[in-house]
């Protein structure tokens, strides 16, 4: 029986196509009926199978996941722009279970958040140091003074030739009528 099916179906492959394309939107059509007419019945089934495949569906959903990450964020992003009345109630209404949600997750993962935020750290290095010398720079009224310099000699001589104009300092005497204090108001700090 197996082989005449596989014959017939090979010797009407191209008129079952064709019917099929023809009556494609029929077939949506009756589909939809039918689970209009049972849903309680699917529910039911699909209650059923995803327990009976709770692996298989895992694997299948990460599996999808990984191959349309890009996609999956757009829509999210879509969504939460469209309807962010919706999600802020959402969140507000569900704060706490958010936040038992994301303290549990953190504890079951927590060595993979520390190396996914080192990776992160390795591949954007140079992103993040000019991240923290432009703060650095805003904080300190236009001069960059990284805590870490004061132990390099060459850096440490470059800060204070940045700040020497504005101490109004014209020659190397005029660096004795500086005190330490005003060179810590100048956001350096020395020690004695």
């Amino acid at each position: 029986m197996k082989e005449y099916q596989r014959e017939y179906y090979l010797q009407n492959k191209e008129k079952m196509k064709d019917y099929y394309l023809q009556n494609k939107e029929k077939k949506k059509e009756s589909n939809r009926e039918y689970r209009n007419r049972n849903k309680n019945k699917m529910k039911e089934y699909l209650r059923e199978y995803s327990l009976q495949n709770k692996e298989k569906l895992k694997e299948y959903h990460q599996l999808y996941f990984s191959q349309n990450k890009d996609k999956m964020k757009n829509c999210s992003r879509e969504y939460r722009i469209q309807n962010k009345e919706k999600v802020k109630d959402y969140f507000t209404q569900n704060k706490g279970r958010i936040k038992d949600y994301n303290r549990e997750y953190y504890l079951q993962n927590k060595d993979k958040i520390k190396y996914s935020f080192q990776e992160y750290y390795l591949q954007n290095k140079e992103i993040i140091k000019q991240y923290y010398v432009k703060k650095n720079i805003e904080r300190n009224n236009g001069i960059y003074s990284p805590s870490y310099s004061w132990k390099n000699d060459d850096a440490v001589r470059e800060y204070f030739e940045r700040i020497a104009p504005l101490l109004h300092i014209n020659d190397l005497s005029d660096w004795y009528r500086i005190s330490v204090q005003q060179i810590i108001e100048m956001k350096g700090m020395v020690s004695i």
